[in-house]
């Protein structure tokens, strides 16, 4: 019931107003029949008296009804002041929001774009440093190639000087005591070579001695070492063994001399004369 006398206050106003004038008429008209008519002059100032304090009442009630009508108005009128602070405030909340996502959105953007550049600056980096290696790596190349064909124009000539210097000693070789004379020379040189990488154990002692086979390739490779008399110490021997190895290759004559057969299995005697 409160609630339909708050959606329709003029209504309830006017049916009030209604029936309070039907009440005064029903008043009035029962004075009228209900008293004899010598009193109507007396009565009837009554009766005016009557309505015009109804009408008072009425007025009174209808004052009333516009005050709650007025409040009611009011209330209403500030529901809608606040419902619509209440909407300004969500605009402007959703304002803000949207605000703040498109700053997220921009901010995504432009980290992006810098981490964009930031890939484009190590591929460009990337592509440079392939760049100085691709260049490095055909310097080296070149370098490497410059190299072996110095190596090997070396070794040309090294060949050419050996063949010459056999040539020569082929020649010089008139009689079998230049022959004895070079081998002998090459003897000797092959034993300081292998004395200058001898490690004397500590076990040796003065006059200790042994004789070794050596077998050697053209150019002079040791290719093996056989012992043929030991000096009764297995270190003495071995670290004979090992000198020869270590002096690999010995100087020995070229092929072309015709002397390189002596050196092909050369027995080489080792005597301790003194200790250091």
């Amino acid at each position: 019931m409160l609630d339909i006398i708050k959606e329709n206050p003029r209504a309830i106003m006017y049916a009030v107003i209604v029936h309070l004038v039907l009440i005064a008429l029903m008043v009035v008209s029962f004075k009228w029949t209900d008293k004899p008519a010598i009193e109507s002059k007396d009565k009837g100032e009554e009766i005016v008296r009557a309505v015009t304090v109804d009408a008072k009442i009425i007025d009174k009630e209808l004052k009333k009804i516009k005050a709650a009508e007025g409040k009611k108005q009011r209330e209403l009128d500030q529901a809608a002041k606040k419902a619509k602070e209440a909407r300004l405030r969500e605009e402007k909340k959703l304002a803000n929001a949207k605000k703040k996502r498109l700053a997220e959105q921009k901010a995504l953007e432009q980290n992006r774009k810098q981490e964009q550049v930031r890939l484009n600056e190590l591929e460009r980096k990337r592509k440079q440093e392939e760049e100085r290696l691709g260049k490095l790596e055909q310097q080296q190349r070149m370098q490497e190639e410059k190299r072996l064909e110095k190596l090997e124009q070396q070794k040309r000539e090294q060949e050419l000087k050996h063949k010459l210097q056999a040539e020569q000693e082929r020649l010089s070789l008139e009689s079998d005591k230049q022959k004895q004379s070079i081998i002998d020379r090459y003897k000797l040189m092959i034993e300081v070579k292998v004395m200058q990488n001898w490690n004397v154990p500590a076990s040796a002692t003065e006059g200790m001695g042994c004789i070794i086979k050596v077998r050697l390739i053209p150019g002079g490779d040791v290719i093996q070492v056989q012992l043929t008399k030991s000096s009764g110490d297995s270190i003495f021997d071995r670290s004979v063994e090992n000198a020869v190895h270590k002096a690999s290759p010995l100087p020995v004559p070229p092929v072309e001399s015709g002397l390189f057969d002596v050196f092909r299995d050369l027995e080489l005697p080792f005597t301790l004369e003194k200790k250091n």
